[in-house]
């Protein structure tokens, strides 16, 4: 098994280790891996502890990835015989690296789609599944918007929306909210994630589905107070728009309502900084270039995310006290029975929590964001328990995580939910 990343972050780092575990565990193919990076010796920091990994690792370094798009024959030695690309660098690169993955006759995944402009929001479609029909004809799959949320939360949605077909009685699904919680407890100002990215995804208007209708209202206009379990607090919850909105609604039509939330004290900061106007894209015609805007001068100084050494150093001194992620999808059934007129309704909550970040430090995975583990942890699942049933189930085509219940079947979707609690990420499943 030969595994190509392009990038190396926070992210790759964990996907990388997980593979090599569930390889070792699972499989009695020799795992490899190839990271094409920019800088090797920054990407090598990110597996500090992690000599096995890079024992079986080789590092291609390209200053300008656009440089192996156009002249990939130059890199054949390199890139051929390989078992699945995996762009865990920028949603720029995604398209690229799919007609690269297309080329070598591989499997190809990624973590994120660019969903902020017209033509995915017209479309309702990802750029990526342009090329499905490539894909499917030479009997290959690619995986897209991996991760935690999106990615597993997709996964379990479509796992139970599954389910209720195989049911005596007729069920409707009306309405679906994902909620979010990004909370961390902390001496300083610690960003978890891409404060770039941060800053782009909170101050886009956010985007929802009103009775089929695409609906948007300006970011922290509105607000609802929610409680996550296992968390002691009740958090109060802003809409956000996420790949989870267009994927859900492109696979289940039918539901007509579905949206999105996220809150957690670092959604607080980003809220304080949209509602001071620092975030804003107007121009600081102060300036002598009259182009800066007070958002590029904002993401310019802003803290940037810091190295997994640094991050270990700050868990090891109890500068970070407490870190939680959760992903929660209330589900808003109406349930018919044939003997009786009456609809009865309820809310199926699932998702995930990660509340053991702290403990990290004693695994392979110390130096990892509260953020970056969970997402790693899922995208590798599904990324490795993909591999290891595409023949027998003959998986090809561009696909989103919630469609892979069915093709995965009970007992890999068991497996894949027993996988995560291994590695300390809750299922939440109730009724209210």
């Amino acid at each position: 098994m030969k595994i190509v990343f392009f990038g190396v972050g926070a992210v790759c780092s964990v996907i990388a280790r997980l593979l090599y575990d569930l390889s070792k565990k699972s499989s009695n193919d020799e795992i490899k891996f190839l990271f094409v990076v920019r800088d090797i010796k920054k990407a090598k920091s990110h597996f500090f502890k992690n000599t096995e990994v890079l024992n079986n690792s080789e590092f291609l370094e390209i200053k300008n990835f656009e440089e192996i798009f156009t002249n990939y024959n130059s890199y054949t030695k390199y890139l051929e015989k390989s078992t699945i690309f995996i762009n865990t660098s920028i949603p720029d690169y995604n398209l690229s690296i799919m007609k690269l993955a297309l080329a070598f006759k591989t499997n190809y995944a990624d973590l994120a789609s660019d969903i902020y402009n017209d033509n995915v929001i017209s479309s309702l479609q990802f750029e990526q599944q342009s090329l499905n029909e490539e894909f499917e004809k030479n009997s290959l799959f690619a995986l897209i918007n991996l991760g935690i949320s999106p990615g597993i939360t997709n996964f379990l949605i479509g796992e139970r929306i599954y389910s209720l077909s195989n049911l005596p009685y007729e069920t409707k699904v009306s309405k679906i909210e994902i909620n979010l919680l990004e909370e961390i407890q902390s001496k300083q100002l610690i960003f978890s994630w891409s404060p770039k990215v941060a800053i782009e995804e909170i101050s886009y208007s956010p985007l929802f589905f009103k009775k089929n209708k695409l609906k948007k209202i300006e970011p922290f206009s509105k607000s609802k107070t929610y409680k996550f379990p296992y968390f002691k607090n009740f958090v109060e919850l802003y809409p956000v728009f996420q790949e989870e909105i267009i994927s859900l609604k492109q696979s289940f039509k039918d539901i007509e309502n579905i949206k999105m939330f996220v809150g957690g004290n670092e959604i607080e900061l980003m809220k304080n900084l949209y509602q001071l106007n620092l975030l804003s894209n107007k121009y600081c015609y102060g300036y002598k270039d009259s182009e800066i805007s007070i958002n590029s001068i904002i993401k310019d100084v802003i803290p940037k995310m810091k190295s997994p050494q640094i991050i270990e150093d700050y868990i090891k001194n109890k500068t970070i006290k407490y870190a939680e992620f959760c992903a929660i999808a209330d589900i808003y059934l109406e349930i018919s029975y044939p003997q009786n007129s009456k609809k009865i309704k309820n809310v199926e909550s699932i998702g995930i929590s990660f509340n053991k970040y702290t403990n990290l430090i004693k695994t392979n995975y110390s130096g990892s964001t509260y953020i970056s583990y969970p997402t790693g942890i899922g995208a590798g699942i599904l990324i490795f328990y993909t591999l290891l049933n595409q023949i027998f189930n003959d998986i090809k085509g561009v696909l989103v995580t919630e469609k892979l219940p069915s093709i995965l079947g009970p007992v890999t979707n068991d497996i894949i939910k027993r996988e995560l609690s291994s590695y300390k990420i809750n299922l939440i499943n109730s009724i209210k």
